[in-house]
């Protein structure tokens, strides 16, 4: 239909022009007439009409080129958005189906051994640019966008529940106990708790120093040993101590000022400063890859999981969840959308029968 010759209009048995129909200009490209129609899945009406440019004739100098009214408030693009936003969830996706496709991406080896190269290769240059970024993240992110984290950070609320699980840990505890090692020492060494028991004694000088150096000593090697072995088993009520101090209203807002406080530091370190060693970067890769690999098969096995999402999101409308969309990234789309229609693949398309297009589709 885009190549055709003026010619064609001409009959072998009749020198004159075909009869046309006034209603269709005959350079007015089959989009055209679509455009007409009700809109649907398999045929998305826009506003205007595609014209097949009149410089030439495809494969005779310049390629026909389909071009749309310059306002967009009516094209492709808004359209698709506004029919995608009142269809629910449960609409556009079928259960069965997302399993299955889960199911054939997760056995699909030969996929999957195909893209580790590829997330390998994008992790590495991503990794050297930012080894290779000397400016902070507060010179590099807008104003608004650090007040909104520091603001974020200094509101953040730890469940009540998350932080007793986090504290009642080995490792939390026996942190506890070495703290309260720590000042129990000191305060033995800095009060000179044994000196002064010492230097009460009728002994002369020399001897007494004497006494109060091995004192100490054998206080740290003795007593010491105890003290750690008894806090390291029994530093439990300090633990429960510190998650009441933590939860206290009196203290969150200061525990919210020293988050605030933490994330202000790390935005103002370089970004180089904050990429971890190459080894520890590469672990962190092959772990973030392994978590994508099992993610397609863990989320079709989880039955209960997808039933849940279906259950509590399939009544939900995607516009619930959708952005808005700004004005420039739909005039972007739509001159993307322009340039597929002007290409090979795209004139093709847009000129073949509705039955042809929901093959193409399907």
């Amino acid at each position: 239909a885009l190549s055709f010759s003026p010619g064609a209009l001409t009959s072998p048995l009749r020198t004159a022009p075909l009869a046309r129909s006034p209603a269709v200009h005959p350079l007015t490209h089959t989009y055209a007439r679509i455009l007409a129609a009700p809109p649907s899945p398999l045929s998305p009406s826009v506003c205007g009409r595609g014209v097949v440019g009149r410089g030439g004739r495809r494969g005779e100098g310049a390629a026909a080129s389909l071009h749309m009214v310059d306002g967009y408030s009516g094209t492709v693009v808004d359209r698709a958005e506004s029919w995608v936003r009142v269809q629910t969830i449960g609409g556009l996706l079928d259960k069965q189906e997302l399993k299955a496709l889960l199911l054939d991406l997760d056995g699909d080896e030969e996929f999957w051994k195909t893209q580790k190269p590829k997330f390998d290769d994008i992790w590495k240059q991503v990794d050297s640019h930012l080894r290779q970024e000397p400016r902070p993240l507060n010179q590099i992110l807008r104003k608004s966008i650090l007040e909104s984290v520091s603001v974020g950070a200094e509101g953040v609320e730890v469940p009540e529940d998350v932080l007793k699980a986090f504290m009642r840990t080995q490792a939390v505890e026996s942190l506890a106990g070495a703290i309260l090692y720590t000042g129990i020492f000191e305060f033995m060494q800095k009060a000179d708790v044994l000196g002064n028991i010492v230097n009460s004694l009728p002994v002369i000088g020399p001897v007494r120093q004497q006494v109060n150096a091995a004192l100490k000593t054998a206080l740290d090697q003795t007593l010491g040993s105890q003290i750690k072995d008894f806090l390291g088993t029994n530093s439990r009520p300090a633990v429960e101590q510190m998650i009441t101090f933590i939860l206290s209203p009196d203290n969150k807002k200061g525990f919210g000022k020293s988050a605030r406080r933490a994330v202000e530091y790390v935005m103002a370190r370089p970004v180089q400063k904050l990429v971890p060693s190459q080894e520890s970067s590469n672990e962190l890769r092959d772990q973030v890859w392994a978590t994508v690999r099992q993610s397609a098969g863990t989320l079709s096995d989880e039955e209960a999981l997808m039933d849940t999402f279906f259950d509590k999101l399939g009544d939900r409308e995607v516009g619930e969840f959708l952005p808005e969309i700004p004005p420039s990234a739909k005039k972007g789309m739509l001159q993307i959308w322009q340039k597929f229609l002007d290409s090979e693949s795209g004139m093709g398309l847009s000129s073949s029968p509705k039955k042809r297009r929901e093959r193409e589709f399907e």
